[in-house]
C-alpha cells in the first residue's frame, strides 16, 4: 500500500531542537523538523475531501474510458484475477531499486494526465536532481507535477513545481516519517521560493487518510484526474498559484509585478520576508518597489484575520483620533513618525475575495486533529495572534483575508540598522510615535525591532494591524505581539503587579495598556550580542541587574546600554505598581503616561550619548552564528547531482 498521508512519529522519537533553530538553518534535517514543529498539528480528512477540493471528479463515464485506455496501453490488466496494475507491484515485496520499482507509477500518472483536456501540468520522475533554487535548497523530490510549459527545460525551478511526490518501498514508521517531512518541506520550500505560491491554506494543513493504490484503482485515477483538471484553469488557484501577481525576470533576478487598484508596482528587492517562513499564519512579505512613474514605495502582502480591519483603515482612525486630541504641532510630528500608507486593497480572484478555506467545508467531512508532538522552539512561532474575537469555527481554524498595502515610506527595519547611534535614534522616533498614539487613546500591541523603521534619518513606527483604542470593549487584546518583545503581563494574560492584599479579589478581564507597549521597548536587548535566545523575559525583566547584564552583553554594548536597562526595568515596575495600586481599578492617567514616556525617552537619550561610532552585528547574522552550519537554508549541494530527469 502506498500511503499518501503522514504518520506522525511519537514524541519519544522526536528530534530535540536547539534554541534558535528555524527554517534558515544550515541543516536540512533540522529545517524539515522545524517546519513540522511550527505546524504543531494537521487536520486528517477523508481522501475524497482532497479530490473534491482540488479539482473536478471524473464522471463514471470518464472513469470507464480511462480504465479502458489504460488497459489498451497495458498499464492495467483486466482478467479473471480482476483489475490490477500490469507492471506496478507492491513496492515492499520488490527487490529492485526504488527508482526502478516506482518507474511504472510514473507511467501510470503520465497516462492518466493526458485524459484531462487542456491540462497545464505534466509529471516528471526526477529522483536524483535538485530543482533550481534561489534559497540554496538542495532537497530532491522523487517526482513532481510541473507546469507543462516548463517540462522540456534542462532543469526545473522550485516555483514551477505544482505538486511534489515522495516514494518509499518500505512501510515502516521511519520511512513514512521521512516521506512526511520531505513532502511538507517541499511544499514549504515552494512557498518560500515564490510569492505567488501558497499551500496549507495559510490557516491549516490538511492531510488525507491513506488509500491503497492496488485496491482502490479508481481512487488513484480520480486523484490525478482532479490534479490535472485543477491545472486547466487559467488561474491555477486550486494548485496554489496566485494569478494576481506576475513574476518577471529583471536585471538582477526575478521580480514581481502587483496590480493594486488601478496602479502597477514592480518590486526591486526584498525588505522582509521572514514572516512568510511558516506554512500557516499571516505570511507577511514586504518589498521595495516602484510605481509606474519610478517612485519608490513599500509593498506589503499578508493575510489578516477575517473581521479585522485593514491596516490602512486602522491608521486612518489613529490619525483621526490624533487630530482630535493633539495640538497642531504634535499632529504634524505624529504624521512624520508614523509610516505613511498610500493605498490598500484586499485581493480579488475571479471577482471573489481571496480568503482561506471556509471552516464549514471541514465541518462537512469527518475530520480529526493530529498533533505533531515536537518540543517548541524559539523562532518557529515568532508572532502570536490575539485569541479574542478573531473568527474561529469549532475546528479552531481561523479565517484569513489576503490583503496588500502600499506605503509611501521605504526604509530599514530597526533590526537591520547597524550603526548603534542610528539604531537608538530610530528607536527614539518610534517611541515618540507611540507616545502620540497613547495620548490619542490607542495602544499599538505589537512593538518590536521589525516595526520600527529608519527612513531618511527619521525613526518611524509601522505595522498597525493589531492597534486598538484603549477604551475599546472588544476582547481581542490577549497575547498579541512578537514573542521576544511581549510584555510579561501580556504573556501571562494577567496583572502581576497588584498589591498582595488584592490577590484574592476577582480579576477583571485583562486589557493591554500603554505600559505594555512601553515595556516592549525593553525587548530591544534581544538585538545585542549575548542575549539572543534568552527566552525568560519575566526573569530578565524582574531580576536582571547590572552584574548579570555584564555577563550577557559584550563589553562595548554593556557600556552603552547596561547601566540604563535595570533602571528602565525599575521605572516600569514602579509604573505598573502605581497603575495597579487600587486593583481591581487601574490608574492609567495622563500623569503616569507622560512620566513613563519621559523616563523612557531619557534612557534612550542617555544611551545615544554613549553610542559613539559603534557598529552592531545584524540580528540575522547573530542567529546564523548559533546554527550548526552556515548557509541560507539547507545543506551544501552534493558534487554529483545525479541523472537527468525523465519527462512524460
Amino acid at each position: 500500500m502506498l500511503s499518501v498521508t503522514p504518520h506522525t512519529p511519537p514524541a519519544q522519537n522526536s528530534q530535540m531542537l536547539p534554541p534558535g533553530a528555524d527554517y534558515r538553518t544550515g541543516d536540512l534535517k533540522l529545517g524539515r523538523t522545524a517546519v513540522l514543529t511550527d505546524l504543531g498539528r494537521y487536520l486528517r480528512v477523508p481522501f475524497d475531501c482532497l479530490v473534491k477540493c482540488v479539482g473536478a471528479m471524473p464522471s463514471q463515464q470518464d472513469l470507464q474510458q480511462i480504465r479502458n485506455n489504460l488497459t489498451k496501453s497495458k498499464i492495467l490488466t483486466d482478467d479473471e484475477s480482476g483489475l490490477r496494475w500490469t507492471d506496478f507491484t507492491p513496492p515492499a515485496t520488490s527487490k529492485g531499486s526504488e527508482e526502478n520499482v516506482f518507474e511504472p507509477l510514473g507511467h501510470i500518472i503520465a497516462e492518466i494526465m493526458p485524459k484531462v483536456p487542456s491540462r497545464g501540468v505534466s509529471f516528471i520522475a526526477n529522483p536524483n536532481v535538485s530543482p533550481l533554487s534561489q534559497r540554496n535548497n538542495t532537497s530532491k523530490p522523487d517526482g513532481y507535477l510541473v507546469l507543462s510549459s516548463k517540462k522540456t527545460q534542462p532543469k526545473i525551478h522550485w516555483f514551477d513545481i505544482a505538486v511534489p511526490f515522495e516514494f518509499k518501498k518500505a512501510q515502516d514508521r521511519e520511512s513514512l516519517r521521512d516521506d512526511e517531512q520531505k513532502i511538507i518541506w517541499s511544499l514549504q520550500s515552494i512557498m518560500r521560493e515564490d510569492l505567488r505560491r501558497r499551500f496549507a491554506n495559510r490557516a491549516f494543513l490538511a492531510v488525507t487518510e491513506p488509500i491503497n493504490f492496488f485496491e482502490n484503482i479508481d481512487g488513484v485515477i480520480s486523484l490525478f484526474y482532479a490534479l490535472g483538471s485543477a491545472a486547466v484553469s487559467s488561474t491555477m488557484k486550486e494548485l496554489g498559484w496566485d494569478p494576481t501577481v506576475e513574476r518577471i525576470r529583471g536585471e538582477e533576478g526575478f521580480q514581481y509585478k502587483f496590480t493594486i487598484g488601478n496602479e502597477v508596482f514592480t518590486t526591486t528587492h526584498e525588505l522582509a520576508t521572514y514572516g512568510a517562513d511558516s506554512m500557516v499564519g499571516r505570511g507577511t512579505r514586504v518589498y521595495e518597489a516602484t510605481d509606474a512613474e519610478g517612485k519608490k514605495v513599500a509593498v506589503k502582502d499578508s493575510w489578516r484575520e477575517a473581521g479585522r480591519q485593514p491596516e490602512g483603515k486602522i491608521l486612518e482612525k489613529i490619525l483621526a483620533s490624533c487630530a482630535k486630541k493633539l495640538q497642531a504641532e504634535e499632529l504634524a510630528d505624529a504624521k512624520r513618525h508614523f509610516v505613511g500608507v498610500r493605498l490598500w486593497k484586499d485581493v480579488i480572484i475571479n471577482d471573489i475575495p481571496d480568503e482561506t478555506l471556509d471552516p464549514m467545508f471541514v465541518e462537512e467531512h469527518n475530520h480529526t486533529w493530529v498533533s505533531i508532538d515536537f518540543n517548541p522552539i524559539v523562532f518557529a512561532t515568532p508572532h502570536l495572534p490575539s485569541t479574542g474575537d478573531v473568527p474561529h469555527s469549532d475546528t479552531g481554524i481561523p479565517r484569513r483575508v489576503h490583503t496588500r498595502t502600499i506605503f509611501h515610506d521605504v526604509g530599514l527595519a530597526l533590526k537591520d540598522v547597524t550603526s548603534l547611534t542610528d539604531n537608538l535614534n530610530c528607536l527614539s522616533g518610534a517611541l515618540l510615535a507611540l507616545h502620540y498614539m497613547h495620548k490619542a487613546g490607542w495602544v499599538h500591541r505589537d512593538f518590536s525591532v521589525g516595526n520600527a523603521i529608519w527612513v531618511g534619518g527619521v525613526g518611524k513606527l509601522g505595522d498597525f494591524e493589531y492597534a486598538k483604542e484603549i477604551d475599546s470593549n472588544t476582547s481581542n487584546d490577549i497575547r498579541t505581539g512578537t514573542m521576544h518583545f511581549m510584555a510579561v503581563e501580556v504573556e501571562s494574560q494577567s496583572y502581576i503587579f497588584i498589591p498582595r492584599l488584592a490577590r484574592h479579589l476577582d480579576r477583571p478581564p485583562f486589557r493591554m495598556n500603554f505600559l505594555h507597549d512601553i515595556e516592549s521597548l525593553k525587548g530591544y536587548h534581544s538585538a545585542f550580542p549575548g542575549t539572543v535566545g534568552q527566552t525568560s523575559r519575566r526573569h530578565f525583566f524582574l531580576f536582571t541587574r547590572r552584574k548579570e547584564l555584564e555577563n550577557l552583553l559584550t563589553g562595548t554594548c554593556f557600556k552603552v546600554c547596561g547601566p540604563i536597562i535595570p533602571d528602565f526595568a525599575d521605572a516600569l515596575q514602579d509604573g505598573y505598581e502605581k497603575a495597579e495600586a487600587k486593583f481591581p481599578s487601574l490608574a492609567l492617567d495622563d500623569a503616569l503616561l507622560n512620566d513613563m514616556h519621559t523616563k523612557a525617552a531619557a534612557y534612550l537619550n542617555d544611551a545615544q550619548r554613549r553610542a559613539g561610532g559603534i557598529e552592531l552585528c545584524p540580528l540575522s547574522n547573530l542567529l546564523k552564528q548559533k546554527r550548526p552550519r552556515p548557509g541560507d537554508e539547507t545543506s551544501p549541494p552534493p558534487k554529483n547531482q545525479g541523472k537527468k530527469p525523465r519527462h512524460d
